[in-house]
């Protein structure tokens, strides 16, 4: 890491060397305490390497001796940056002051954010939030998210959890409200999913279905005698989960290669300046752009943007499949889907699949799957037998 920072001060060039004999050239540049790294060989004739900038004047006098070029591709480093910005000293002191402002902004509140919310009024809480001074456009280091979750439980008796946190200039705060439970539920229990019964034990109630029964969703399994107040009973049954999933012969893939580009620039009112130009430097590449504004304050919108714009270069790589490799992948699809929807008590007993071919470019894959769970529900009642009321 050191070294790549005093390489950007000392600032660098990208160089490349085309001619005849060049590994006797680059030898005589190292015998002239030139510094060389990242040296590549690009074809028979064209190296690629990286130098400091004051050396390059002690490379001339070398290729007015030899039959080499040697071509400057990039410059880099803190001298250069400097020089560009110093040609544009009002571009150097627009910046300079947006730094300046994004940074006092990024010391305010200036927005909250409440989540969590079921039958809490939102103004009750932002009236809890006034009351201890806490409002947008408040010093950020004047507010204790610990202390304020403690006033939020202490001044909102229908709280049972609260959570602050800074999220960069936004407050954001979550709750969760109490629950008001009661013994005084009654009901059947019915099947929660279609299936066939393996295992049947009514522990309350009366059974109305037998082991080997097939039962459909919402179906009566367990009636409540008279005067109990709801059944209980284990319900295990066998379900089936089907999932179809596709899979291509030719796989088309985007791989970045690690080499990325970044461009600066500023944004004021509808004019944009770039630190340095935006060019191409990549023949396939992503780009992405970030903009960061300054928060609005009191109504007033500050014409200031700074942009940060990165290009990543990818490579394109096609692989074909065989077909035992695609029935693979598309059988892992299908299961990947049916894990989703099995609950996590359940038994796997057979994974059964079938494949059928579309044409000579895709393959098909139905999967069905055979899982033993519990499917016995009370409808309104949770699994400790209590009803739930918000």
């Amino acid at each position: 890491m050191l070294k790549y920072l005093i390489r950007f001060i000392k600032g660098y060039l990208v160089i490349d060397i085309t001619g005849n004999a060049l590994e006797r050239f680059i030898n005589q540049m190292i015998a002239l305490d030139i510094f060389i790294w990242d040296l590549r060989r690009i074809k028979k004739s064209h190296y690629r390497a990286k130098i400091y900038t004051v050396d390059f004047s002690k490379l001339r006098l070398l290729v007015k001796r030899r039959k080499c070029r040697v071509n400057i591709v990039e410059k880099k480093g803190l001298p250069i940056l400097f020089f560009r910005t110093y040609k544009r000293k009002f571009l150097l002191i627009g910046f300079l002051i947006f730094i300046l402002l994004f940074y006092a902004g990024s010391s305010f509140l200036w927005f909250i954010e409440i989540e969590g919310l079921e039958t809490i009024d939102r103004e009750d809480i932002i009236n809890i939030l006034e009351h201890n001074g806490i409002k947008p456009g408040i010093y950020k280091r004047n507010i204790n998210p610990i202390d304020l979750e403690r006033e939020l439980l202490k001044n909102e008796s229908r709280l049972i959890w609260a959570n602050v946190r800074w999220q960069g200039t936004c407050l954001n705060i979550r709750l969760v409200e109490k629950k008001t439970v009661s013994k005084t539920a009654k009901g059947n229990v019915v099947a929660a999913k279609n299936g066939v019964i393996n295992d049947f034990i009514v522990l309350k109630g009366r059974g109305i279905v037998s082991k080997g029964d097939t039962v459909t969703e919402g179906q009566p399994l367990i009636l409540a005698g008279e005067g109990e107040e709801r059944a209980h009973g284990i319900v295990r049954a066998y379900v089936w989960y089907t999932a179809e999933a596709l899979c291509r012969y030719n796989i088309n893939e985007v791989i970045f290669t690690g080499e990325n580009r970044k461009f600066w620039g500023i944004k004021i009112a509808d004019k944009t300046f770039w630190l340095k130009p935006i060019k191409a430097n990549f023949n396939n590449y992503k780009r992405k752009r970030e903009i960061k504004t300054i928060p609005k304050w009191r109504n007033i919108n500050i014409p200031l943007e700074l942009i940060i714009e990165e290009h990543r270069e990818i490579n394109f790589i096609s692989e074909k499949l065989s077909r035992e490799s695609a029935i693979f992948l598309a059988k892992e699809k299908a299961l990947y889907t049916i894990l989703s929807d099995i609950p996590a008590d359940a038994v796997i007993h057979s994974v059964q699949s079938r494949d059928i071919s579309l044409d000579d470019k895709t393959v098909k894959i139905k999967l069905l799957v055979k899982v033993e769970e519990d499917i016995a529900d009370l409808p309104g009642i949770d699994k400790e037998g209590f009803s739930v009321k918000d």
